[in-house]
């Protein structure tokens, strides 16, 4: 009897888990390995959304460092430090005059700043500190290579060329051809406010978001994001200048390249990029927008004395 009692006690032991028990540990299992999941997926996730921000941030230096050492060369060597031949004085008072075109086109002077506007800089100076001196252009193009660009994101592009190469004598604002650039990419701000601190004017950003908004209308909500200048001149009161100016129209050389005794002149340029990440395989996969940074330089025009 006890023997009988025995083996139905271990036949009910051994009768294992029922299949409602089974199913519930295993939903509870798909719960706790979905979070998990969930967790590692969102942690690549950002982790790819700011690897993409320290991209821009990497590119974007690198391009604003290389403009304010170039900017620190702009005017030099100077008239002053040579002799120019057929000149009444060294350094005219006003470049755009015929009378000193002589100095202006001497091959081995740097004038110092050519043209500047809000989307277009234009100097010349030993930037390589070479001996040779070289027109230097930092120009904001759209998608067609149009300056000021209609539509963006835009590309910052540098270029660099010898002063009157090729033998042919040319005035500084007349230097090319221009066929070689580095360029920034992505940049999506362009504004050209009438030479006061408004902002205003930003091209349209090409393109949707993944829920369909305008590029323009989501990322205008960035305060001043597609609408703020790229460059921006400030005299030594840090006061805006009004743009643009260019050394071919008359009067302008004392805004340019002025004397110690102007007080409404260009002694500093600030570089302003707002980068959008691309469209590709910079977007977002958690928000499913382009991660945005914005950096700024400015640079101190130690030549033009």
């Amino acid at each position: 009897m006890n023997t009988k009692i025995l083996r139905q006690k271990s036949a009910r032991l051994q009768a294992g888990f029922t299949l409602l028990e089974l199913m519930i540990v295993c939903a509870i299992l798909a719960v706790v390995l979905g979070a998990v999941f969930e967790g590692i997926n969102t942690v690549i996730q950002r982790s790819q959304s700011e690897q993409v921000k320290v991209d821009l941030t990497q590119s974007g230096r690198e391009f604003i460092d290389e403009f304010e050492r170039d900017l620190h060369q702009a005017g030099y060597p100077s008239c002053k430090m040579v002799a120019t031949a057929g000149a009444a004085t060294n350094c005219p008072p006003d470049y755009s005059v015929p009378a000193a075109s002589s100095v202006a086109t001497n091959s081995a002077v740097a004038v110092g700043l050519v043209h500047v506007d809000n989307t277009l800089v234009v100097f010349e100076g030993d930037v390589d500190g070479d001996g040779v001196v070289d027109s230097v252009e930092y120009k904001l193009v759209d998608s067609n290579g149009n300056n000021p660009p209609a539509n963006c994101p835009c590309t910052l592009q540098r270029n660099q060329i010898p002063k009157n190469q090729n033998n042919i004598v040319l005035p500084p604002w007349a230097q090319g051809p221009r066929n070689f650039y580095q360029e920034l990419q992505n940049v999506v701000n362009s504004g050209q406010p009438a030479g006061t601190a408004a902002y205003g004017g930003g091209a349209p950003i090409s393109g949707s978001t993944s829920w369909g908004a305008t590029n323009t209308a989501y990322y205008a909500a960035i305060s001043t994001f597609k609408d703020y200048p790229v460059f921006q001149a400030y005299d030594q009161s840090g006061n805006i200048i009004a743009l643009p100016a260019d050394l071919q129209v008359g009067g302008n050389t004392q805004t340019l390249n002025c004397g110690l005794a102007n007080t409404g002149c260009i002694k500093s340029i600030r570089l302003t990029i707002n980068l959008l990440a691309n469209a590709t395989t910079g977007t977002d996969l958690k928000t499913g927008v382009r991660p945005v940074t914005t950096l700024v330089g400015t640079a101190r025009l130690v030549n033009n004395n």
